[in-house]
């Protein structure tokens, strides 16, 4: 990794445009809302773990993980996107199903609307990253 390169991901991140900076907050706010959905009322009573919920939270957290491994094996490059790629798209489809077929309803479908607007806008830009690394766009992106 260059020498030039801030130490982690954070500090890496901290140096981009304030607009960009906001939109990194609102990815990160958009997957932890999943944290209110988690527990579903079951007709019966009692409550029961909501899947989509949680398999959210577990490919926000997979993909923070991997990506942070990933910049430190090859720095702050557009190629970091590919862990959104990896593990937010299984999730992604699989909701975007479940939603075509209105199987969401109330605050939930409403949370599930925005996060496939947002998740979604991610996973675009994210592909037009990876493909531009593997075209030879090698670039640190703190010093584009």
């Amino acid at each position: 990794m260059n020498e030039t390169m801030p130490p982690d991901l954070i500090a890496a991140a901290a140096t981009e445009a304030e607009w960009l900076r906001l939109w990194f907050r609102v990815m990160i706010l958009t997957n932890l809302a999943a944290v209110f959905f988690i527990l579903k009322k079951k007709p019966t009573g009692g409550f029961t773990a909501r899947p989509e919920a949680l398999a959210i939270l577990a490919a926000f957290v997979a993909s923070g993980v991997t990506m942070n491994w990933l910049y430190d094996w090859v720095g702050y490059v557009r190629l970091l996107g590919v862990t959104h790629l990896l593990f937010w798209t299984p999730v992604y489809f699989w909701l975007l199903g479940k939603f075509w077929r209105d199987e969401y309803s109330g605050p939930f479908r409403v949370y599930v609307f925005i996060y496939l607007v947002i998740a979604g806008a991610s996973l675009l830009t994210d592909a037009t990253d990876v493909i531009r690394y593997m075209l030879g766009n090698h670039q640190p992106l703190h010093l584009n």
